[in-house]
């Protein structure tokens, strides 16, 4: 029961550190301290709000994996994008050249699977559990088509659900001023935003369920010493 509710707790957890690394992404976008740097943002910030999520619940063995998760989301994020472009440019899958602000389902989908491969199959990793790598690798690949579909869910969801976070961040002033209403709108910036919320947010919970299943590393230890004891303690007259 404890071990359930751990899990339970881990997913829900993870979920809005996804949640919460997009609005940080949303509210930093135009930002003059990260303007050169902002490249590294959404990376690193999905990194380092899964790591405090793990830390929290006692995952980590050695500090340097705690560092290892944002290199990996960072690195996740480039992949991502250039798996995206990719089919877009120099696949037959890609948009139209009329529809130069839009992307198409298949380059969202690539981008998707990508990030969510690379994720999925190496944080966990990290977090010192005791399951093979080919059964991470392999969980990892019947789960990372899960991160296509969150893409273009969040992408198709840019007019309604991104232009709410838009209007939101320009209310409190964290857009520029000559951005208008017309320009996020049909432009990449609501779908941009929309594909934050959505990805991250859905890709923490699919991580969360992917960890959960190994079992605490520190709970594992524990089980293992008490049964250890027991054994000890029956040999004894």
């Amino acid at each position: 029961m404890k071990d359930q509710e751990r899990s339970y707790k881990l997913v829900l957890l993870l979920g809005i550190a996804g949640l919460t690394s997009a609005l940080l992404d949303i509210c930093l976008a135009y930002s003059p301290a990260v303007r050169y740097h902002f490249a590294l943002l959404p990376g690193t910030l999905f990194g380092g709000t899964l790591s405090a999520c793990f830390a929290l619940c006692g995952y980590f063995r050695r500090i340097w994996n705690m560092l290892a998760i944002p290199a990996t989301t960072t690195l996740a994020y480039y992949v991502s994008f250039l798996a995206g472009g990719a089919v877009e440019f120099y696949s037959p899958f890609g948009a139209p050249e009329h529809e130069a602000a839009n992307v198409s389902a298949a380059a969202l989908f690539a981008g998707g699977v990508s990030g969510a491969l690379l994720i999925l199959g190496v944080v966990s990793l990290f977090l010192g559990s005791e399951v093979t790598l080919l059964c991470r690798v392999t969980r990892a690949l019947y789960r990372s088509p899960l991160g296509g579909v969150l893409g273009m869910v969040g992408w198709a969801l840019g007019p309604s659900l991104g232009m709410a976070l838009w209007s939101a961040a320009h209310f409190i002033g964290l857009t520029v001023p000559t951005e208008t209403f017309q320009n996020a709108l049909y432009g990449q910036t609501s779908r941009v935003y929309s594909l934050w919320v959505v990805w991250q947010t859905g890709l923490g919970i699919l991580l969360g369920l992917l960890v959960s299943h190994d079992g605490s590393p520190g709970a594992t230890g524990t089980s293992v010493g008490q049964d250890r004891h027991q054994e000890g303690m029956a040999g004894m007259p």
